[in-house]
């Protein structure tokens, strides 16, 4: 699979005023530079790499793609055909004729959905893990999509489940409103590094699907709620709106348009969420 022809390095060089405070708030210093941004691969999808140099001279690579919704039917699979060992995301693309597959929430040792998941209408688990329960917020958001076609997150207290196709609960919430959701801060995630994969909404609507790459640093959660709440103007994303969703080997994003396939390999799992091309009207 190819990598993305686009790395746009994040700079955040040790002489930067500011710098040092950076592993400890996580406040990113730098700005997005280089050649490259947004690559259209075909109406309503784009796709982009970024790159991230922190102090040590180790880098953090993310494949991403933006997509405008209304351009593209949103679904959740979960195959429990395929059982704990899951599918492979290019295998879901040829099922499917997804132009984008990206991992979606949790699941257990025996492939079964870790909290509420909705797809097609028919529900796998009606649970809402932890609702009314301050603790276990990497299970505090879930993302939807509205039988009208609408996509959105919500927080598992806020969410319900009337009128909607498609829902899966992950999390945490990393940003609401274009502000870091406080409370993540006492969990061990919040400053350990890993592979990650986040789902977020820019201001104007758009979707953004961001995979770890398998080589390269991993990120914290700190860290990416503060490069993807900053605005890009101060070296970040700018988005309104984040989960974190499951990560380590789980990350991956599969893009393939406009003649072009690429992003982040990962191991079969039993659950993605597919954005397949709607039909333009004549």
């Amino acid at each position: 699979m190819k990598r993305w022809a686009i790395a746009l390095p994040l700079l955040l060089a040790a002489a930067t005023p500011g710098f040092a405070a950076f592993e400890d708030d996580c406040l990113f210093t730098g700005r997005l530079s280089g050649e490259g941004g947004w690559r259209v691969l075909r109406p309503g999808l784009e796709a982009r790499g970024i790159a991230m140099r922190f102090e040590d001279d180790s880098i953090a690579r993310l494949s991403a793609v933006r997509v405008e919704p209304g351009r593209f039917r949103a679904e959740l699979r979960w195959n429990p055909k395929a059982g704990p060992a899951g599918e492979s995301a290019a295998e879901v693309a040829r099922l499917t004729g997804a132009a984008v597959v990206v991992n979606a929430g949790y699941f257990d040792e025996n492939g079964r959905p870790l909290g509420f998941f909705l797809s097609g209408g028919k529900v796998y688990n009606r649970r809402i893990l932890f609702r009314g329960r301050g603790e276990a917020l990497h299970l505090g958001a879930i993302f939807f999509v509205r039988e009208g076609g609408a996509l959105g997150i919500a927080s598992r207290e806020a969410f319900e489940p009337e009128g909607m196709r498609e829902a899966f609960q992950a999390g945490p919430y990393l940003v609401r409103e274009g502000r870091p959701v406080p409370g993540i801060e006492r969990y061990r995630e919040y400053w350990r590094t890993a592979r990650r994969t986040v789902l977020a909404f820019e201001p104007d609507g758009r979707l953004l699907l961001l995979a770890s790459e398998t080589e390269g640093r991993g990120l914290s959660w700190c860290e990416l709620q503060s490069f993807l709440a900053r605005p890009e103007a101060q070296g970040g994303l700018g988005v309104a709106e984040a989960m974190n969703l499951d990560g380590g080997s789980s990350s991956q994003l599969l893009v393939q348009a406009g003649g072009f396939t690429g992003g982040v390999p990962g191991r079969p799992v039993p659950a993605f969420l597919v954005l397949i091309p709607r039909r333009e009207s004549r």
